[in-house]
């Protein structure tokens, strides 16, 4: 199972974190666990319960899941997207690619 440890990288720039998602990671919890690398949660999401406001108060996870997965004919969907949550610009990518900086 992937972990935010395996997967996220050191700071681009001041307040900017790169989270790359694993192979058995939907990008939604890619952007979770990139959002509590940011917010400096701990490891355990029961002991950081109202640190960031839930993910779906923001944007449905189900279609940023659905948003990049293969297309009828089973091609690659390219592309980025771009949101804030609790005072971070999220940008999500196709790939897997998550950065989260400080507004």
């Amino acid at each position: 199972m992937a972990t935010k440890q395996d997967h996220a990288a050191g700071a681009v720039r001041e307040g900017e974190i790169t989270y790359t998602a694993g192979s058995d990671e939907t990008l939604s919890d890619a952007v979770i666990a990139a959002l509590r690398t940011a917010a400096g949660c701990s490891t355990s999401p029961e002991q950081d319960v109202g640190m960031l406001t839930p993910l779906f108060k923001t944007i449905d996870p189900d279609a940023l899941n659905a948003l990049f997965s293969s297309t009828y004919s089973g091609a690659s969907r390219t592309g980025t997207i771009t949101f804030t949550h609790d005072g971070y610009e999220v940008t999500a990518t196709s790939d897997g690619r998550v950065v989260v900086s400080s507004e």
